[in-house]
């Protein structure tokens, strides 16, 4: 007679142990035999591309109308800066003009300079120092003049035509 063997108390790893036919459910071997692709469950986020939100630029046509007289003025003004002068940062505005990085910066925000691009109501970068053109330059002064009663397309106030 031969002895009784032991049994084997070492565990397998896991990629040695191997399910018998009898051990998995038949509708398991069903879709193991069958040569189908499985289909791959998504989430709807997953099946929707994504979509970036839409730049928008303010355009002249964009900006409220502004008295006249205050027009003239801020042309006489930038008409006086030397012609080698073209474009102008926050300091050089707070400077010449004496119109703080602040103020400047709500102007912006509110739409009431043309050239900003927004995305979500965000104000996009243009690099690491925004600089303004004359253009811009006359814009942003005559928002300024008015206190921040006339506010652009992107502003939350309603403007005063």
């Amino acid at each position: 007679m031969r002895a009784a063997r032991a049994p084997q108390t070492t565990q397998l790893s896991l990629f040695a142990a191997i399910a018998h036919e009898s051990d998995v459910p038949p509708r398991i071997l069903a879709s193991r035999n069958s040569n189908a692709p499985v289909p791959v469950a998504r989430s709807r986020k997953e099946a929707e591309p994504k979509r970036e939100p839409a730049i928008c630029t303010v355009a002249i046509e964009d900006l409220p109308a502004y008295p006249i007289e205050l027009v003239e003025a801020v042309d006489h003004t930038i008409a006086a800066l030397p012609a080698n002068r073209m474009w102008f940062t926050y300091r050089d505005i707070a400077t010449n003009f004496g119109v703080s990085r602040a103020t400047t910066a709500r102007r912006v925000k509110e739409g009431l300079v043309p050239g900003v691009r927004f995305q979500s109501g965000r104000v996009l970068e243009d690099g690491a120092v925004r600089r303004f053109d004359r253009t811009q330059l006359k814009w942003l002064l005559l928002a300024a003049q008015t206190g921040g009663r006339l506010v652009g397309v992107y502003g939350k106030r309603r403007a005063l035509r």
